[in-house]
């Protein structure tokens, strides 16, 4: 029903939309020249430079001076800049999950992301928050991918592109200090070194400070980060038909981590709620010898709230709007490293061969402290650590991954024939070393293994010119994949011999667009995709043989497959005169055997059990308008309603039935309202610029278990506001300066969370930052 509303909605939409263009058929009103024109968007959504208005994708794509007006420097900043897209947290601000259309991966699952990232066309794993800087776009492709990009992602695709050096001499440079002692620099050079044959770009980032979760335990301030990151980009074109860019880029990110607060405690009494009783003022005598420090001897001092566990999510609520109350270090350093080297061999004036070549590797070294809390339940300190004192190693992620993708594209027929065919190869593993200790055997354990992703494909699409108007786009793409895991010898499950299946699918798209008129297109296109099937490191192994059961019996997944439908129109003109822009994207998706997981207790050890949920529907529209009633001003905004439901949610582990729902990582609406403002001042005096821009979001669930086996798992709704205020070119010298704000009204809210109670009692839930506001200098030369 809701989507028969949406689809009368559009044909509404369309219907007023196209009048202003049969306007344009006359003498443009004088109206629409006074207040200029609105910016040309450029977007690779199908792997060339197309303008937005004329892909038949619902895209979204920021610019260079859009991310800077915005003052986007991690993937969190993303959040707020387009809606629809979720950069969801885990156990911590550092462990982060980009979610879109309700496809998202869960943490310590050993799925693949339903939104996969890229940067410069390069498949990218995220393992930590990383900082943004000399980007030249950010673009958000919605929907199934498949026979484009180098890999399969249900949800969608971010695209990252940094910059490329320039054939001048310049560059920038900026420092940014704000409360919580937060300092940003960055800057970027072009140092021509053969004209336009040999040119290459330096750049660079330095942030500290920003720690703003207090933590009752020690009086410690955490959520601080210590980032250095320098890339460099070298261009070089020996001929006219031959090109080569390389960037290298190496990052180290020290500090703390912002950890979780324990949201909701499961009360004593209830199944999950063991926590609670054991750390209850009525488990006497032993909850007063752990005050006093009689048991578990080598357990750190500190403040340990007398209350007891039940009511500790209370207690710290009343302490402040960022406060926790734990004992664990939150220690994080995080090493990430790209190479990427892309050539392009102009073959004929209509055909060209491309190849692009990555590397990347990344290690993350986190402390966090498993139950949120100040007691000695379940602890992530390294095994031993507890009992003897001894510093070994901290939960690790190590992730190493190499790609080449081999493109052919060109235009055929008359240039009628627009089409792409290619050949990708990927090779990854990950390290995973997670130890905890268990207060009530008083004995540590660890999961320690190596997962290993082997991923071949072939792809092909191809857009015919059916007529001047009317386009028909055809993809399909042929994907093999072997995944290995291979437990290591500290692991609790013990080590045994490697586990290894492999699986191959179809992904494909067909989409035809219509151009009513120069200014007015309308599309349908219809997608299928898949993501690989595996292994979680963090449950025992499924007994060979592997099948296709619905309850495997242990670590063992099964591939997950989408198919959608979506309906779009996109309108450049103007209304009464206004310049005005709308994009409407309506999609309908069907998943079988989505991967989600489940915290469970087994063989009397906590894991995390990946479980394929039969079936679900996602359906839900994406709407954005900008319009520039004068040549000073320009408004717009963006909104997504979002309904995602198991329609079969009942799955088996080990025999016992799961009941999945609500669908969790999903807010029903989100949006923004933004406004830029420009006023030249007189003389070389420069400009004044001013932003304001407000984002809202519904509730959600960080658990997909909210409804039955995870209460207290909704996160609740909230409004944004961000502001800034600018002096470009000061006296015509390059120098600008800007004061800025974000979150004004200082509101508490939630990023995401760990679900916990079966093997915690408790559901924690990460801290959006607090209000923040600073300087930003910078000099453009």
């Amino acid at each position: 029903m809701t989507f028969r509303i949406l689809s009368r909605a559009m044909a509404a939409l369309l219907a007023s939309s196209a009048m202003p263009a049969w306007a344009q058929q006359g003498t443009a009103p004088e109206a629409a020249s006074d207040g200029g024109q609105l910016e040309e968007i450029l977007v690779t959504a199908r792997r060339r430079t197309e303008t937005l208005q004329d892909v038949p994708v619902a895209v979204t794509a920021l610019s260079a001076s859009t991310l800077q007006t915005r003052g986007v420097r991690t993937e969190a900043d993303l959040q707020l800049a387009i809606p629809g897209l979720i950069i969801r947290s885990g156990n911590n601000n550092n462990q982060l999950n980009f979610v879109m259309r309700g496809e998202s991966v869960d943490a310590y699952s050993g799925s693949p992301p339903g939104v996969q990232p890229y940067v410069n066309e390069v498949p990218y794993p995220v393992s930590a928050s990383t900082p943004l800087y000399d980007l030249q776009s950010v673009q958000a492709v919605k929907g199934p991918q498949g026979t484009l990009f180098g890999r399969n992602s249900t949800g969608g695709a971010v695209l990252f592109q940094t910059q490329e050096p320039g054939e001048d001499f310049g560059g920038y440079a900026s420092i940014q200090y704000g409360n919580y002692d937060r300092l940003i620099t960055d800057g970027a050079v072009d140092l021509p070194i053969s004209e336009d044959q040999v040119l290459l770009r330096l750049a660079g980032t330095a942030t500290s400070g920003g720690a703003f979760v207090r933590n009752l335990y020690d009086g410690r301030m955490l959520g601080d980060k210590q980032e250095r990151s320098g890339r460099v980009t070298l261009a070089v074109k020996p001929t006219d038909s031959i090109s080569n860019i390389l960037m290298v880029q190496a990052g180290m990110t020290t500090g703390t981590n912002a950890p979780n607060t324990a949201f909701y405690a499961i009360p004593c009494g209830d199944p999950s709620g063991f926590n609670s009783c054991t750390y209850s003022p009525d488990n006497q005598p032993f909850f007063s010898d752990l005050l006093a420090g009689r048991i578990f001897a080598n357990y750190p001092t500190g403040f340990v709230y007398p209350g007891g566990f039940e009511t500790l999510p209370e207690f710290q609520r009343s302490q402040g709007k960022h406060v926790v109350n734990q004992n664990a270090d939150f220690g994080l350093r995080a090493r990430s490293d790209m190479v990427v080297n892309r050539t392009t061999v102009d073959l004929t004036d209509n055909i060209s061969l491309k190849n692009i070549f990555g590397y990347s590797y990344s290690k993350t070294r986190i402390h966090y402290d498993t139950d949120y809390s100040p007691y000695p339940f379940i602890q992530q300190y390294a095994p031993d650590a507890v009992l003897t004192g001894e510093d070994l190693p901290i939960e690790t992620v190590a992730t190493k991954t190499f790609s080449n993708e081999l493109q052919l594209q060109g235009k055929s027929a008359d240039d009628r024939l627009t089409w792409l065919v290619g050949l990708f190869y990927i090779d990854s593993t990950e390290d995973y070393f997670s130890p905890l200790w268990l207060s009530a055997i008083n004995a540590s354990v660890a999961y320690d293994a190596r997962t290993g992703n082997k991923s071949t494909a072939v792809f092909a699409q191809a857009t015919y010119k059916l007529t001047d108007e009317l386009n028909f786009t055809l993809g399909g793409r042929y994907t093999w994949e072997k995944v290995t895991l291979v437990q290591g010898d500290r692991s609790v499950f013990g080590a045994g011999q490697p586990q290894r299946v492999r699986q191959s699918d179809p992904s494909w798209t067909a989409t035809l667009d219509y151009r009513i008129s120069s200014d007015l297109m309308i599309y349908a296109s219809t997608r299928g995709s898949w993501r690989r099937g595996g292994f979680n490191p963090f449950n025992p192994p499924t007994p060979e043989p592997l099948t296709a059961a619905e309850d495997p019996g242990g670590n063992f997944f099964l591939p997950e497959r989408v198919r959608d439908v979506e309906i779009g129109a996109k309108y450049d003109g103007s209304a009464g005169g206004v310049p005005l822009r709308v994009n409407l994207a309506l999609y309908n998706a069907w998943v079988t055997n989505i991967q989600k997981t489940a915290y469970v207790v087994i063989a009397g050890t906590a894991s995390s059990a990946t479980i394929n949920v039969p079936e679900s529907r996602i359906r839900g529209f994406e709407l954005d308008a900008t319009l520039r009633p004068a040549s000073w001003l320009t408004l717009g905004g963006s909104a997504t309603y979002t309904d995602a439901k198991f329609t079969k949610n009942e799955s088996r582990l080990f025999g016992e039935p799961v009941f999945y729902g609500p669908f969790g990582d999903v807010p029903k609406f989100s949006g923004n309202m933004f406004a830029d403002a420009s006023m030249p001042l007189p003389g070389d005096l420069g400009s004044l610029n001013y932003h304001v821009d407000i984002y809202h979001q519904s509730s959600f669930y960080f658990s997909n278990l909210g409804g039955t086996i995870q209460p207290g798992t909704q996160l609740p709704a909230y409004t944004l506001i961000n502001m800034r205020l600018g002096w470009a070119d000061m006296f015509d010298s390059g120098v600008s300066a800007s004061l800025f704000v974000k979150n004004l009204t200082n509101k508490l809210y939630y990023t995401g969370g760990s679900a916990g109670a079966q093997n915690f009692s408790v559901e924690s839930a990460g801290f959006g930052p607090p209000r923040t506001y600073g300087l930003q200098l910078r000099v453009d030369f």
